[in-house]
Order: structure tokens, then C-alpha cells, then sequence
């Protein structure tokens, strides 16, 4: 065996150098794929799924039904209003002579009675418009109290929804036909609103915002 030239050493690496074909992980060695080192080692980040909402402990997305929630809100305070119109203009001619002839049965003369059935329509008119300020108020509380995406809107308006449902069919009894339709329209969109807020996702989608 010969003596390799004066100032070498003999090599204990295949091919002669580090990082050679024998030992993987070295820089440039060819044992592993890709040079990623020894097995078990973490491979790159880079490639992974992106962030999704709703997953990994993100945000639910808000769901249809909520949207729809909030929609048809604005739409029973719209059909609440139109219904509410009529006993604004009770004060016609035929029903303020029915009202005088019921007032002079009672023993009154013709002008107490006349000026006894102005009050009465100027109170009547008086405690409509109150009534309908007060429903619109609590209309727009609920509305504005979803978009803030508050559970407690969502209580009210269930609370508020079949006190409405309720009243809306005592009240049926001896209306005129285009007050009857309006109340079944505004009924029946009571009904679908509360199906929306009783749905799961829309419990859901509010319950991630009262933690």
C-alpha cells in the first residue's frame, strides 16, 4: 500500500469529503429528499391550508338566516306601520255621526254629543300615534340590536314577536277586509322571523359573541 503524497491525509469520508453521498443531512448530501436532513426532522411551513374563518378557532361567518333575521325585522315594522294607518283616519263622517247617535242614547243633546265624540277622536287619534311611536321604538331596537350582533335583541324580539301574534288575532274580529290582509301578511312574517331566530345557526353565530 502506498503513502499518499506529503501533506494529505487519508480520508475517512466516502468520496473522499463531507457532506458526500454516504452521509445525508450534510450540505449537499444526497441521503435524504430535498436535503431535509434525518428523518423525523419538521418539514417547511410553506404549503400548509390557509386560515379559514370559522375554523381553528376563528370566527363563525355569519350565516343566511341571521342576514335574513335582520331583514325581515325591517320588513314586519313596514307591514306594523301600513297596518297601523287606518285607525289614524277613524275620524270620517259616517263614523262620527255613529258615534254622536251612541253618545245621545245615553241622555246627552246633539251638540254635548257631537263635541263629547270630537274628544273621544281626538284621544283615539292621540293614543294610535303613541302606540304606533312606542312599536317602531321597539322595532328599531331590535333591528340595531342584531346588527351589533347582541343575543338579547334576538330574546326581545321572540318576546315581542308573539305578544304581536297574539294581539294581532284577537284584533281580527269585525275588521275590514284590507286591515284583515295586513294582519295576516304581518302574522305570518312574525311566524317565519321567529322560525329564523329559533334556528341553530342563528343561536350559534350569537352565542360566540356573549363569551
Amino acid at each position: 500500500m502506498s503513502n499518499p503524497p506529503y501533506g494529505e491525509q487519508p480520508s475517512d469520508y466516502p468520496d473522499g469529503q463531507p457532506g458526500g453521498q454516504g452521509y445525508p443531512g450534510q450540505p449537499g448530501g444526497q441521503g435524504y429528499p430535498d436535503g431535509q436532513g434525518y428523518p423525523g426532522q419538521p418539514s417547511s411551513k410553506y404549503g400548509t391550508d390557509p386560515y379559514a374563518p370559522g375554523t381553528y378557532g376563528g370566527p363563525m361567518a355569519e350565516p343566511k338566516k341571521f342576514s335574513l333575521l335582520k331583514t325581515f325585522t325591517l320588513v314586519s315594522l313596514a307591514i306594523y306601520v301600513l297596518s297601523s294607518l287606518p285607525g289614524l283616519f277613524v275620524s270620517g263622517d259616517d263614523a262620527q255621526q255613529e258615534m254622536i247617535n251612541a253618545i245621545e242614547q245615553q241622555g246627552m243633546s246633539q251638540q254635548e254629543a257631537a263635541d263629547a265624540a270630537d274628544m273621544f277622536a281626538g284621544v283615539f287619534t292621540a293614543f294610535i300615534w303613541v302606540t304606533l311611536l312606542i312599536g317602531v321604538a321597539l322595532y328599531l331596537l331590535v333591528f340595531f340590536g342584531l346588527k351589533k350582533n347582541k343575543n338579547w335583541a334576538r330574546v326581545l324580539g321572540i318576546v315581542f314577536a308573539i305578544i304581536g301574534i297574539v294581539f294581532t288575532l284577537l284584533g281580527l274580529i269585525g275588521v275590514d277586509l284590507v286591515t284583515l290582509a295586513l294582519s295576516l301578511v304581518h302574522v305570518a312574517v312574525a311566524i317565519y322571523w321567529l322560525v329564523l331566530a329559533f334556528s341553530t345557526e342563528v343561536k350559534t353565530y350569537l352565542k360566540q359573541f356573549t363569551r
